[in-house]
């Protein structure tokens, strides 16, 4: 059946509503972009229904937004939702369910609830790796992710594994090595082994010197000159800090984004 005169025109008033509140995106005005999106998604549900999948990707949109407005109950409602409607749509394992569940896994962090974002992660991370290509950056994202979880519920052992499998994929000139050897040195330091240690932060720093990313490179050697002063190199420390100070400035000059996953990734 052809779709009718007033259900094109919602779907278009759908459209040119996500188009804005993208717009307010870019400006950070995520509030009038919430609003927007909410009366996208209502527009679209009336045309289409409130179980299609296009109504799970704005779901997942609006969730997004909820979580830069810490409004994260509304938004885990709003991933919930979206995850049920792609269950039904597709089927568990399809490729529209890791973003969401990813996108769910930060809201938990970002709550500090651990434990339920480490089960959303891995399943994300499992999606990607069987749907797209290894050096994928989402794939990328969803194992950085995952590791950060289990160190902070102190599973760096299994951190490191996570690392381990993925850094085949990594270690390419537009892999994003740095971030993985700067995460990899501070669960060394978690697990006692400060010859491994030192060697993921010099592998982390040698790279960020590369790529010009000051103000991570500040960062990193700010953390390496404390594992420096732990070791009982204190005058090395003192030098590595006073180059740190350095960088961050230099990097606050840099019109770059605060994403630690800039794109340099081969298939983003």
């Amino acid at each position: 059946m052809s779709p009718t005169a007033d259900t094109l025109k919602a779907l278009s008033e759908s459209e040119w509503m996500v188009d804005k509140a993208k717009q307010y995106l870019k400006q950070g005005k995520f509030d009038v972009a919430e609003d927007l999106l909410s009366q996208a998604v209502t527009k679209r549900q009336q045309a289409v229904g409130a179980e299609e999948a296009g109504v799970a990707d704005l779901l997942d949109q609006i969730g997004e937004v909820k979580v830069e407005l810490n409004k994260f109950k509304e938004a885990h409602e709003c991933f919930s939702t979206a995850i049920k409607i792609y269950e039904k749509t597709f089927y568990p394992q399809h490729y529209k369910l890791g973003p969401v569940l990813s996108h769910q896994a930060t809201c938990y962090i970002r709550e500090g609830s651990f434990e339920p974002a480490l089960d959303l992660c891995t399943r994300a991370l499992d999606i990607f790796t069987k749907t797209l290509s290894g050096e994928h950056r989402l794939a990328l994202e969803a194992a950085y992710k995952l590791a950060t979880i289990q160190r902070q519920l102190g599973q760096s052992a299994e951190a490191l594994k996570t690392i381990t499998k993925i850094k085949k994929n990594v270690d390419t000139p537009l892999g994003p090595m740095e971030e993985f050897s700067f995460l990899e040195a501070l669960l060394q330091e978690d697990e006692k082994k400060p010859e491994l240690a030192q060697k993921a932060y010099l592998d982390a720093i040698h790279v960020f010197k590369q790529r010009r990313s000051y103000k991570r490179l500040g960062q990193c050697m700010q953390r390496y000159s404390e594992f420096l002063k732990q070791q009982g190199k204190a005058e090395e420390a003192r030098r590595t800090a006073d180059q740190a100070q350095q960088y961050k400035a230099l990097g606050e000059t840099q019109s770059r984004s605060d994403d630690i996953f800039p794109a340099t990734l081969l298939r983003a």
